[in-house]
């Protein structure tokens, strides 16, 4: 489950400690009241809650008894004539009794504007005496999207419960319909089942004054349902009964933000999500969740655009692929954000929060639970993510923060190809995570915004080799051309294992700059650098292949040259009689295959080949004059009689049509021998 702060940040609600009415009495009688030491009264209490399956209201009862252990001073005593109780604000019917006979109850506002004090007035509570007051009232619900986060519906409840008491002497109590869920700000609770109803009760106290929780409860079968369909994405909208203005609002931010939200992360909507519920207990929790083992996301009633953006995006941006908490809520939070931003919505962005406030924290130490903070620390942390990932994305355009993003999501390392998950893929940590920033966004800084907000004294210490690795490792590939720099290489950057990347260096021993040779040699030749010459730059992992590459590249850059000459020889401008030789010697045909075997890997039979179009392609003139020499020789009475009426070309041509077998290709002396050959009428016809 993948927790996120609730929308607004709204201060989740504390305990308020109880109001005692103390005074003192005696000949040192002040003129007013005098302050009461924590000792100077103890408290047990019980309180039930109850919510019935048929009612939309909850039944409270609590009882507590206090006694005044505040000694008399000679002739000064203290005494105590009121105590109160936190109630929801909302309250209704509340009475107090104590010894069967009813006390006067007021009201009074807490800094929580969900609770109230119900204060009980009773006749001065002397030193050594107890007292027991029974309290009784009944919780009503408040309309959705009030300011009281109290809730009592049909199929739903949220509301505060609070027990005020010494360690060990309070008890909190709430009673559910089986069928419903239930949630709480505090992990206390323990469940007992009886019958039809399930009792959840808390017995150890969350702070100094007793108990204080904020509980949600929830049945899943009674809500209203919708379905919307986007983009051929299904999901089920559930809302409180008759909430129609929460489904209509989620179900348009949907269709706008979802194309949106992929088109950011450069990924397409990844499922593992049916339900978007609505519910109270993210706003008095203090977090939505994303729960990928019932593939749905709980949000509050508040129609908060960026909430339900922040939640949608977790479907790609989790722990699965994000290492660290604070990398996944504050690049969740920063796509979030710019979704509002291009559908026309509007929000409430994290403020940069103070770096060197008590709560502060490097953010790679901000890992616990939430709820395992205080929600100073927890509010901290949740504005400082997003206060980092914002500073380094935040000035990219769409195309380089895309380009980030989706590299993080898909565990990419920054030495790799963009798009390539064949090579060191893993999930992304921070290392990972600057590289890519500095890579595939070009963002100058980056560690520094590191070094200030996220990292602890060691991993800043592991910053400082990097930087010299990073630039020895830009020299390499710029010797490289085109290729990436050998697996080994990039292995040991990804990993940040700098001493090995040295060593790599070390042990490739010019490999670069031979491989910048092999394309440069392609370039000038016309043609593609051999695949397998590359791939085993490329793929190069271990001592041995370091070594080979030693002798391969040189020997590929030498091949290609010579396979250059022979291409360049096969395309020269020829005359008649030259193009003729070049095609009895096979010249095109030899320059062919010196190709081929190049871009098939095999340098010796390239070499072969492209050694033979070279020569070849220099006897082409001779072997064209002794092509015609023999053909003339062959048919000397028809030449003799066509020549007077034709062109020498055209007498050459006709002999060929009368079957004169061509010398074969090759024949270093075929000018010569061919010329011989013919009679000397014939030759004389050719002169």
């Amino acid at each position: 489950m993948i927790l996120s702060p609730a929308p607004r940040r709204r201060a989740a609600p504390h305990l308020p400690p109880a109001l005692l009415g103390a005074g003192l009495a005696g000949a040192l009688l002040l003129a007013g009241p005098a302050a009461v030491a924590d000792e100077g009264l103890t408290e047990e209490s019980h309180s039930r809650y109850v919510l019935r399956a048929k009612d939309t209201e909850v039944r409270a009862t609590a009882t507590t008894t206090i006694g005044n252990v505040t000694p008399d001073r000679g002739l000064t005593y203290y005494y105590f004539t009121s105590y109160s109780i936190a109630v929801p604000a909302g309250a209704e019917d509340v009475r107090a009794t104590s010894g069967g006979a009813a006390l006067p109850v007021r009201l009074e506002a807490t800094e929580d504007p969900s609770t109230r004090y119900a204060v009980a007035t009773f006749a001065p509570l002397r030193y050594g005496q107890t007292r027991t007051i029974e309290w009784s009232f009944v919780v009503p619900g408040e309309p959705v999207r009030s300011a009281d986060y109290t809730r009592v519906g049909d199929g739903f409840a949220t509301f505060a419960v609070s027990g005020v008491g010494d360690v060990g002497r309070t008890t909190v109590e709430v009673v559910l319909p089986a069928s419903m869920t239930f949630d709480a700000t505090s992990d206390a609770f323990t469940s007992e089942r009886s019958g039809k109803t399930v009792t959840y009760r808390a017995t150890e106290n969350t702070d100094s004054d007793g108990i204080w929780a904020v509980v949600s409860a929830r049945d899943p079968k009674k809500a209203d349902e919708k379905s919307v369909d986007v983009d051929g994405t299904s999901l089920t909208l559930q809302s409180f009964p008759g909430d129609t203005r929460w489904t209509g609002f989620v179900a348009k931010r949907l269709q706008k933000g979802l194309p949106v939200l992929e088109d950011l992360v450069g990924q397409p909507w990844p499922g593992g999500l049916d339900t978007i519920r609505e519910d109270v207990s993210p706003k008095v929790l203090g977090y939505a969740w994303f729960d990928a083992d019932k593939d749905e996301i709980v949000i509050p009633e508040d129609l908060d655009t960026a909430t339900l953006y922040h939640e949608l995006t977790h479907a790609w941006l989790n722990p699965d692929r994000l290492t660290g908490r604070w990398l996944s809520e504050g690049m969740t939070e920063v796509v979030a954000q710019r979704a509002v931003d291009r559908t026309g919505a509007t929000s409430d962005p994290w403020s940069t929060p103070d770096r060197g406030a008590d709560v502060a924290v490097p953010l790679t130490a901000w890992d616990a639970h939430p709820g395992e903070l205080d929600e100073d620390a927890e509010q901290y942390g949740y504005a400082a993510s997003y206060a980092v990932v914002q500073k380094l994305l935040g000035g990219l355009d769409d195309d380089a923060f895309t380009a980030v993003v989706s590299a993080a999501q898909s565990g990419e390392s920054a030495y790799e190809r963009p798009g390539s998950r064949e090579e060191n893929w893993g999930r992304t940590d921070w290392r990972r995570f600057l590289d890519l920033v500095e890579d595939r966004g070009e963002v100058s800084g980056a560690s520094k915004v590191l070094r200030t907000w996220v990292l602890d004294a060691e991993q800043k210490a592991a910053l400082e080799p990097r930087a010299a690795a990073r630039d020895a490792y830009a020299e390499l590939d710029d010797a490289d051309g085109a290729w990436s720099p050998p697996l080994g290489l990039r292995t040991a950057m990804t990993d940040w294992e700098f001493g090995t990347a040295k060593d790599v260096r070390a042990a490739l021993d010019g490999a670069a700059q031979d491989a910048g040779e092999v394309q440069a040699a392609a370039a000038a030749a016309g043609v593609e650098a051999p695949e397998s010459v590359r791939a085993a730059y490329e793929g190069a992992s271990d001592a041995d292949a370091y070594a080979e590459l030693a002798a391969l590249l040189p020997r590929a850059a030498e091949v290609t040259t010579r396979v250059g000459a022979a291409v360049r020889a096969s395309d020269a401008d020829r005359d008649p009689l030259t193009e003729l030789g070049a095609l009895v010697l096979g010249v095109d045909r030899a320059a062919g295959r010196a190709r081929d075997d190049l871009a098939a890997g095999d340098l010796d039979a390239a070499a072969e080949h492209a050694g033979a179009a070279s020569d070849r392609a220099g006897l082409s003139t001779a072997a064209g004059a002794g092509v015609v020499v023999l053909v003339l020789a062959a048919g000397a009475g028809v030449v003799a009689l066509v020549v007077r009426r034709r062109r020498r070309s055209v007498v050459v041509e006709d002999a060929l049509e009368e079957g004169v077998v061509l010398p074969a290709a090759g024949d270093a002396e075929v000018g010569r021998r061919g010329a011989d050959a013919l009679e000397p009428g014939a030759r004389e016809h050719l002169l």
